[in-house]
């Protein structure tokens, strides 16, 4: 492949229509955040899935409560495209022209007209999966409309909530570790209440034509409920085992958008390369990634694309300061391939390619050998051709606007 252009023609994308077949899912990876050749293969895959194949919904590692704009945007909310990748992007993920490009370009597809309606959504935990403060007042909203008796159990959840809120995701953990027993519980038990009477109130709604509004609002309080799992379960199983909440939050928000009317809807997952792995993890205990539900759930209808370099630079996130709490991405040199991992086996003679690993495993003797795959500036151990069904190999990485240069 020569270009990473998103304007560029797509007749050199064509070897990816055999990778896909009639999946109704196909999530593409990254093997590091904030690097720009990865956000730009990325866009043009997903530009050949929407044109040649069909697809109707790209779906991101982002907070499906803030997200909400993101999708009102590309259907023509008012808006610039700045504002609204900072608004519903979580971790910094959006600062940057390649996200704009995208977004926009969505935006014009739409205004024109060109085809099916392209929806951009996120999938992700509230509050950067660090507080569910966004997702309880959508709830509250809701609720003020159809079930004010109920007000009572969302204050009780957004009192404990604002005791350790904070928009940055380190520090809301810290400060949600410093809740007493007492106020753990009172959160917990106000969800619970929460979940049993929007769960009571499904069926009527739905029966008054409110269903999808109904469903939203659940959809927020699911998350909301699974972030407070994630922070109870941390102090017990510690971070990376918490953590898999998230993928689990992500693959059911994947799997509803194929849920009900929408039989023929084909959905582009956008999320780190660990996140859509087709198998599970090592790590403390068996980690389940969003793609082992999806594969689990779905079948040959899930492929992973994941997406990695072999030269150049990468990007990682800093200590945090007092000037950044969130740490600031930093540039960073890639290591050479190491031995066994996915990236030794590709040239780097082209801009990039793409290895078709599905239709591969059948034909060669050496697949288990390609156990490691880059993670930013290390290796991770990982079954590469159980993991993925493609690998989309760029041999020369930089990082986006957003990250600091040395």
């Amino acid at each position: 492949m020569d270009t990473l252009d998103l304007e560029a023609p797509l007749d050199d994308l064509e070897p990816l229509g055999d990778v896909v077949g009639d999946a109704r899912v196909v999530a593409l990876g990254e093997s590091s955040h904030h690097i720009r050749e990865f956000y730009q293969v990325r866009h043009r895959i997903l530009r050949f899935l929407v044109e040649r194949c069909g697809f109707q919904v790209y779906a991101l590692e982002a907070p499906f409560t803030q997200g909400q704009v993101l999708d009102a945007w590309v259907q023509g909310a008012p808006g610039t495209v700045e504002q609204v990748a900072e608004a519903g992007i979580a971790m910094s993920l959006g600062r940057c022209r390649q996200m704009y490009e995208v977004l926009s370009w969505i935006r014009q597809r739409n205004e024109k007209r060109d085809g099916p309606l392209l929806r951009c959504v996120g999938t992700d935990l509230p509050g950067a999966f660090g507080s569910p403060l966004p997702a309880l007042d959508e709830l509250a909203g809701y609720l003020n409309r159809v079930c004010p008796d109920v007000l009572p159990a969302v204050e009780t959840a957004v009192a404990v909530v604002r005791r350790f809120h904070d928009p940055v995701t380190m520090r809301a953990f810290a400060r949600y570790q410093e809740l007493g027993h007492g106020e753990r519980d009172a959160l917990t038990s106000a969800l619970s209440r929460l979940t049993a009477v929007m769960r009571r109130l499904t069926f009527v709604q739905r029966s008054r034509g409110h269903g999808a509004e109904h469903d939203t609002a659940l959809w927020h309080l699911r998350g909301a409920w699974y972030l407070d799992q994630l922070h109870r379960a941390t102090a017990v199983e510690g971070f990376e085992a918490a953590s898999t909440f998230r993928d689990l939050y992500m693959a059911e928000s994947v799997l509803r958008l194929l849920d009900g009317d929408a039989a023929n809807t084909r959905v582009v997952l956008a999320a780190h390369n660990w996140h859509i792995q087709r198998t599970p993890a090592e790590g403390a205990g068996r980690l389940l990634p969003t793609g082992a539900h999806l594969a689990a759930a779905l079948g040959d209808d899930y492929r992973a694309i994941g997406v990695t370099s072999s030269h150049g630079r990468t990007a990682i996130v800093g200590e945090p300061t007092p000037q950044h709490p969130e740490g600031t991405w930093h540039d960073a040199p890639l290591p050479p391939p190491a031995a066994g991992s996915i990236e030794a086996a590709f040239p780097t003679a082209s801009l990039w390619s793409l290895a078709n690993l599905r239709a591969a495993r059948p034909h060669i003797d050496d697949a288990e050998s390609f156990q490691q795959s880059r993670m930013a500036d290390y290796f991770l151990d990982i079954p590469v051709f159980t993991a993925f069904d493609a690998i989309a190999h760029i041999s020369h990485t930089t990082g986006t606007g957003h990250v600091m240069q040395p």
